[in-house]
Order: structure tokens, then C-alpha cells, then sequence
């Protein structure tokens, strides 16, 4: 009897290991100097900063893991603190191309990928993070010989040399750049002090270009910033911002890039003194508006990109801010869902100009906050019709801290997030925020999924035939109903097998009657 699964948009997928039985440890202590390829059967040990240098390629296969050591490392150039990161200098390529079944994992010696309860959820800044630094051009830099020279480079904030080969440098007149392709990547726990009060992000990118392919990358626990674009001009897609204690996304220095599907929720447990969704600044010169600003003006987009704060009443961590926009920036947000945070946009003194003028915005966007939608200065956001920004709850399906399911970023039936789309986004959609209603693109690969954390949106089914009967189980949610179908052929019609069933823990399971030589299976989700 030929047995199928069925997945539909309406179902539940459970929680899946991406671990595989590894054959060797490999402890990697020396820089990439040529092509290198590191493979999943392999777990690779980060013993020190490992660099890509210039004209290197590393190439990582779907699945692999790649642990920063913690202890016994080894000291770098111009690094004051011992500290264990992947680094690719300018010139240097990396190929990690995850999967959604097998994504590339990056964490720490401590970290257990295969159980999703061996670490507390405050865990963070356990090692450096991933550092891409490029050719594209920055707007202002402030290492003294970066500023005067032309084109303007710079080196990375905290360190005391350039690095071997200039491996510490970024900027560079080539905004075509290709740094290479990051795709279906989870760096997990990230952030340590590099040098003192100077913390690495999950994702630094430093003058990256727009030939370089950065989607589907999730940054899980920094102590830091999720992700924080140093100039250039690279475009994203399908970035996950997950409890990181600073800014989940901040831009400086002359970034302009394009993006589209953004996710981030702040951590309940911990934050910097100014932790925002969104830090947006502009140059490093605070010359001011208008004929001053340094060029290229940090002018850039974003698209659907969904922020989930601490919750309404926490006023601490950076007052529960959505945004902090200033230094002369033109950020320009679309069709976005902000909610759960204390406070909304605050645009200062040196950034208003950019807002006064339209060349920084916030459009058909809505912002669920407890007050100051937007700050004084800015009030024109939500009260000028002409902005189509409202003060609403966006119905999304839940909203969890912990590991029991209950993140779900999705709008339900009914949501202000699926009306008033502004048109002109890179992939056109008929939502705002991050999330479709069924859209599960952060389903499987991410840390929130494997952890526990978000709601599953796709089932898997367990099938196994035993003699006459057919067993058949899938994951669940406490309190949700799951009516199984099935059909005798793919163009048959979908029978019901049985009442809807109650789920009660985290398992459903039932056995039937192994009926003909073929039948097919879906669960749906009520």
C-alpha cells in the first residue's frame, strides 16, 4: 500500500531537529586563505577569529554547525579580548547556503543544537557573530585615514590595527560588491565584547554591496544588535531579529539598500539602555540639513516588516521605543506592523529635517502602541491622512516570550494588516507586516521554530502501517482541533475519517483501516 502526506496552508507543522549524527569535530584555528569548503557531516570549533581573507572563498554546506569556542582561544591582531567569530574581509566570499530542512547553524561551544531545553532563554553573548566587510561605498568613517582618503574606508569600531591584510577595513567605491550568498542561516547567542564596551552583532555588515545575497537569516539572542548595516548598499529579504538585547535592526554611515520581510520581538528578560526596533542614523560628520550631509546620504527602504516589543506597559530598555530615527538618515518604512511596545517613532532635532522634507517616511503602516504614536515633531505620521498610518490592533494570532507554541506573527481574519497596502514594494503582496495569514517562511529553519517558540503553520505526519491498519500521528497545539481527511486517488475528493479531534498535549494520533493499494492524507487545522 503506497502512502501519502498532504500538507495543507490550513496545517500545523511540528518541531523538527535539524541535527545529524556528526563524524568529527574539526577545530579551526587558521584564516581562509584560498577556497575551503566545510562540510555537514562535520561540527568546525571556532578556536580564535577565523577570517576569510581577501580572494578566499569558504563554502558551507546545508546543515552544517559551526560552534565558537569559549575557552583556550587564541588571540588576533587588533583584537584587545579573546574572543571566537567568523569574519570575511573585504574581498573575501562566503557561501553559506542553508536550506529550510538543513540550515546552516552558527552558535557557541555551550549550545546543544539538538536540544531545545538545554540552554535559559537569557542566554547571550557567548561568542563574536558573523562580521562581512566590503568594497561599497560609506558616507563618513572615524578612523582618521578612512575620513581623508578617497574613496572613504573605514575600520571596525574597537580595534587597534587594520588586521592582517587589512582584514579589519571596509568601504571601497564598488557597490556592485559580491561578498557571496547567506541564505537559510540561524547565528544563535551572539555578541561578546570584542574590546572593551564594544560588542560584535549577530550580523555585522560593514560596506556591503548590492551583489551580495543575504535572505532568510535569523539572528537569535545577541547581546548586541540583530543586524546592523555599516554603509553600502546590500538588499535583504527575510530577516529575523529574535530577543536581541540592543536594536533589532540600526543603520549608519551611509546604507541604501532595499528590504522586504523583516521580523523582530524584543526580549522580556534583558536590554540595553536604548534597545529600539529600529536605530536608523546617517553619517558620523553632524553637519546637519540641508547642504550638509555626507555623501552617499544614508537613503533606504524596507518593506513588511513586522516589530513586536516587550509589551505596552514596559517602559524600560530604551523606553520601549519602536524607532529612534536622527544624524541626518532617510529611512523609508512601508506597509509595517509595530506593536506590543510602550512608545512609538521618535525622530530627533538632527533628523526631523529629513521627515519636514519627504525624503524620510512611514507610510500605510500601523502602530499599536501605548502612547506617543509619534513624537512631537513627528505627530504629521499618524495624524496627516496622507502618511495612511493608524493606531490599531493588527489582530496577529499571538504574541509569547517562551517556548510553548504561542508566537504566531500571522494576522487572523479580520486584521487591519491585510487593507491598505501601499503599492511599489519588490515583491508585491496583499498584507502589511512580514507575515501572510498561511505564510510560513520562518517555519523550520529558524531557532523560534526548532526552540519551540513560534507557532507552527505546516503539519507533519507520521505514517506507519502495521498489517491491516495504518497509524498516523502529527503535532499539535493544546486547545486547537484537527480533522484528518483523506482520498484514494491525488484527483479523488477529501473524505472525512472521524469527528474533528481536541488536541490535549502535543501529539494526535489514530489508527484506520489500510484501505486499497493507495490513499493519500492531509490533517487541517480548525
Amino acid at each position: 500500500m503506497k502512502l501519502k502526506r498532504l500538507l495543507t496552508p490550513l496545517a500545523l507543522a511540528g518541531l523538527m531537529s535539524c541535527g545529524l549524527a556528526r563524524a568529527d569535530l574539526v577545530t579551526v584555528t587558521n584564516d581562509v586563505i584560498a577556497a575551503e569548503h566545510w562540510y555537514s557531516t562535520n561540527t568546525y570549533l571556532l578556536g580564535t577569529m577565523v577570517y576569510v581573507q581577501s580572494n578566499a572563498v569558504l563554502s558551507i554546506e546545508p546543515g552544517t554547525v559551526i560552534k565558537a569556542g569559549t575557552s583556550n582561544l587564541l588571540g588576533r591582531d587588533g583584537l584587545p579580548n579573546l574572543v571566537a567569530g567568523l569574519w570575511v574581509g573585504r574581498g573575501g566570499k562566503l557561501y553559506a547556503t542553508g536550506a529550510v530542512s538543513a540550515p546552516i547553524i552558527m552558535t557557541y561551544d555551550g549550545d546543544n543544537v539538538n536540544d531545545p531545553y538545554d540552554l535559559p532563554f537569557n542566554t547571550s553573548g557567548k561568542w563574536g557573530g558573523l562580521v562581512i566587510c566590503g568594497n561599497a561605498q560609506i558616507n563618513s568613517a572615524q578612523y582618521a585615514s578612512g575620513q581623508a582618503a578617497t574613496p572613504k574606508f573605514e575600520r571596525f569600531e574597537g580595534l587597534t590595527t587594520d588586521g592582517t591584510n587589512g582584514v579589519h577595513l571596509f568601504g571601497g567605491n564598488d557597490d556592485n560588491d559580491n561578498s557571496g550568498i547567506i541564505r537559510y542561516v540561524s547565528i544563535r547567542y551572539a555578541g561578546n565584547e570584542f574590546a572593551p564596551a564594544k560588542e560584535l552583532n549577530g550580523l555585522s555588515m560593514g560596506s556591503v554591496g548590492a551583489g551580495t545575497t543575504i535572505e532568510y537569516v535569523e539572528v537569535l539572542n545577541s547581546s548586541d544588535d540583530g543586524f546592523e548595516f555599516f554603509g553600502g548598499n546590500v538588499n535583504t529579504k527575510h530577516l529575523v531579529a529574535a530577543f536581541c538585547e540592543d536594536d533589532d535592526f540600526d543603520t549608519d554611515q551611509g546604507y541604501r539598500g532595499t528590504n522586504q520581510f523583516w521580523f523582530g520581538i524584543k526580549p522580556t528578560w534583558n536590554g540595553s539602555t536604548d534597545s529600539r526596533g529600529f536605530e536608523t542614523d546617517g553619517d558620523l560628520s553632524q553637519t546637519g540639513y540641508p547642504g550638509g550631509n555626507a555623501t552617499p546620504v544614508s537613503s533606504w527602504a524596507a518593506y513588511n516588516v513586522t516589530l513586536i516589543g516587550r509589551g505596552q506597559a514596559v517602559s524600560g530598555f530604551g523606553g520601549g521605543r519602536v524607532w529612534n530615527s536622527r544624524d541626518e538618515a532617510r529611512p523609508n518604512i512601508f506597509n509595517s506592523v509595530f506593536t506590543e511596545f510602550n512608545q512609538g517613532v521618535l525622530v530627533d532635532s538632527d533628523g526631523i529635517n529629513e521627515f519636514d522634507t519627504g525624503v524620510a517616511t512611514l507610510k500605510n503602516s500601523i502602530i499599536n502602541v501605548a502612547s506617543n504614536a509619534a513624537s512631537a515633531n513627528a505627530a504629521y505620521l499618524t495624524t496627516n491622512s496622507a502618511y495612511a498610518n493608524s493606531e490599531l490592533n493588527p489582530l496577529l494570532g499571538g504574541v509569547s516570550y517562551t517556548n510553548n507554541l504561542g508566537l504566531n506573527p500571522r494576522p487572523q481574519p479580520g486584521s487591519p494588516a491585510l487593507t491598505n497596502v501601499l503599492a511599489g514594494a519588490p515583491t508585491a503582496v496583499s498584507y502589511r507586516g512580514a507575515f501572510a495569514p498561511n505564510d510560513s517562511w520562518a517555519d523550520g529553519w529558524t531557532a523560534l521554530s526548532s526552540l519551540g517558540f513560534l507557532e507552527p503553520s505546516v503539519p507533519i505526519l507520521s505514517i506507519v502501517p502495521n498489517g491491516a491498519s495504518v497509524g498516523i500521528a502529527w503535532n499539535s497545539l493544546p486547545g486547537k482541533a484537527y480533522l484528518l481527511q483523506s482520498k484514494a486517488t491525488i484527483g479523488g475528493t477529501w473524505v472525512d475519517e472521524g469527528a474533528a479531534l481536541m488536541a490535549t498535549d502535543a501529539t494526535l494520533s489514530t489508527n484506520l483501516p489500510a484501505n486499497g493499494a493507495e490513499q493519500y492524507y492531509r490533517i487541517m487545522r480548525q
